[in-house]
């Protein structure tokens, strides 16, 4: 008997791979530490591609990496890739294997299942790669994949809204059914209160609307600005200043491209210089936990439990940037685009049916419980020691996004441009062309680290 009840943890555990969740941790924060040490090592990478599991996720971060170290035509093939698994593994996704991935998630959890991603996430992929077009000097792949970026977020509200409002329907409809069979545990409990109390996400000091990236409009009405295609960059910016009409950098960008668009034959008289500051690290996700003890209040259960993801933010790095001119002129950069709001705004959209499905989950593996236990007191013993392993939250997200986007503008005049602190300290000399436009693209996870790429027109 003492014997049975020592392998019974670890037969489990061998059973149900339940070290998914712990894996996940390890190669993530291995991953973040890379990147933030500025290493060029895809060995991670490779490992995780060659095993084919979470081909989106591995491919996003790959191509952040490979941004990172200036390989941008190796950073746009890990992007391709992560996009065509989202048009084949996600967005045409064979009706069975979605019930298969959906049943997976209830009986054990969404950990086995392949990473499909975010929307934000598919529109930064057409950004980035954009970017690194510009910075291999290819602007008509550049304009291509703006318009891409923007075309899903023009789709992304009436698709996604429905596809959420089906998957509450369908657990809502589970959590029915399971709670009209008298005969078995009723999971109308205080943790499904707790949970949908306590842990419901907040709306957070800054909201976008839905599926929408502020970053992604403006850096597509900026390019458009120097491609002069004025018009299409001033109905652009237009959009971006109505998402943000307290914003300077924003008021000044759209007047200069009203003004451009206005003009006969517009061309610009002196060059101009955007500085563009990704900040920080953006959201990721972690773990909370509702761990019950139900031996206290049944004879025949042992334990229920709902494990549910919540958003953490982390950390900036310098505060506000300022770009000066030779001739004196600065300007400080001002934030176009708070990531942090755009993954919260769609994770906000997707918690009812996260929780719900949690709640499904907890319900199914606790019911499975007490018929165990009705069978055999150890059978449930062992049902408690399944569910316990296998209660785990899906907390995979792509890390190398930033917390925010900021920018700053000013004219180029004799060439000299300085990137400087809030401290007056130095990150960046640079001399510039003065009868050309540029953007100096400015990456800082933590201070003390950058990455820079720079885009002439």
């Amino acid at each position: 008997m003492r014997g049975l009840f020592l392998i019974l943890p670890a037969v489990t555990m061998l059973f149900l791979g339940g070290c998914a969740y712990k894996t996940t941790l390890r190669e993530s924060a291995q991953f973040e530490n890379t990147l933030l040490k500025g290493q060029c090592d895809f060995s991670l990478i490779d490992k995780k591609l060659k095993s084919g599991d979470d081909a989106i996720l591995w491919n996003i971060q790959a191509g952040s990496l490979a941004r990172d170290c200036k390989e941008y035509k190796k950073s746009i093939s890990f992007f391709d890739e992560a996009e065509t698994r989202y048009k084949f593994d996600v967005d045409l996704k064979n009706p069975l294997i979605t019930t298969k991935d959906r049943t997976k998630s209830i009986l054990i959890n969404n950990n086995l299942n392949d990473y499909e991603g975010n929307v934000y996430e598919k529109v930064m992929v057409n950004t980035y790669k954009a970017l690194n077009f510009l910075n291999l000097g290819d602007k008509d792949n550049a304009r291509v994949e703006f318009n891409r970026a923007l075309e899903r977020q023009r789709i992304a509200k009436e698709y996604f809204s429905n596809e959420i409002r089906k998957q509450e329907e369908r657990n809502e409809k589970n959590l029915k059914t399971i709670n009209n069979k008298p005969q078995d545990f009723n999971f109308n409990s205080k943790a499904v209160d707790i949970a949908m109390g306590k842990y419901a996400p907040n709306s957070g000091a800054l909201a976008y609307a839905d599926f929408i990236n502020p970053f992604a409009l403006y850096m597509s009405a900026l390019f458009l600005l120097n491609d002069r295609s004025y018009q299409r960059a001033a109905d652009l910016m237009r959009e971006s200043y109505e998402m943000n009409p307290n914003n300077p950098q924003i008021k000044k960008d759209f007047a200069l491209a009203e003004t451009m668009a206005s003009a006969m034959n517009a061309k610009f008289d002196q060059g101009y210089v955007w500085l563009i500051y990704e900040n920080g690290l953006g959201a990721v996700k972690d773990e909370t936990r509702i761990d019950l003890p139900l031996f206290i209040v049944s004879d025949s259960l042992i334990y229920t439990g709902v494990a549910l993801p919540i958003l953490r933010e982390r950390g900036s790095s310098y505060g506000a940037l300022f770009i000066k001119n030779g001739s004196g002129d600065s300007a400080k950069s001002e934030i176009v685009a708070d990531m942090d709001a755009v993954i919260r705004a769609e994770f906000n959209k997707r918690f009812s049916a996260i929780a719900a499905e949690a709640m499904v989950s907890a319900a199914v593996k606790t019911i499975s419980q007490k018929q165990l236990h009705d069978i055999d007191p150890l059978l449930g013993i062992l049902g408690a020691i399944f569910q316990r392993v296998t209660t785990d939250a899906d907390v995979r997200s792509w890390s190398a996004l930033p917390k925010r986007f900021e920018a700053a503008s000013i004219p180029i005049k004799d060439g000299n441009i300085e990137i400087i602190d809030e401290n007056g300290v130095t990150l960046l000399k640079e001399f510039l062309p003065s009868d050309k436009n540029a953007i100096i693209y400015l990456k800082s996870a933590l201070k003390g680290q950058i990455t820079v790429h720079k885009i002439y027109f």
